[in-house]
């Protein structure tokens, strides 16, 4: 059974549910698409606006209007209703991070 967490920020109850393997499958195809902007990705290091859309009932419009300390508190309940996910994460991050600084070959 999904696990669903509601809790109140910012004066609104916002459903925290966690991720089917297949969402995680559709967020890792959506993940390697190129677009977004700099905000979504690089604001919080440990995950990104859209991650927190897939995982809550908000859209980007209302995370818009929320503080990043109000999204930090979503955020912690999300990773702990999705651990396996942000392991995932993390693992694909270390992994993306030795790729990049690994020499390249001679040409």
């Amino acid at each position: 059974m999904r696990v669903i967490r509601e809790i109140e920020v910012a004066g609104r109850a916002v459903q925290v549910r966690e991720l089917t393997v297949g969402e995680i499958r559709a967020w890792l195809k959506d993940a390697s698409a190129p677009g977004g902007d700099l905000i979504d990705a690089a604001l919080f290091d440990e995950f990104s606006i859209p991650d927190l859309c897939r995982m809550t009932d908000l859209k980007v419009g209302e995370i818009d209007a929320l503080l990043p300390s109000e999204i930090r508190t979503i955020a912690a309940v999300a990773q702990e209703v999705n651990a396996d996910f942000f392991a995932m994460r993390g693992r694909l991050a270390t992994l993306g991070r030795s790729v990049m600084s690994a020499p390249s070959p001679p040409p």
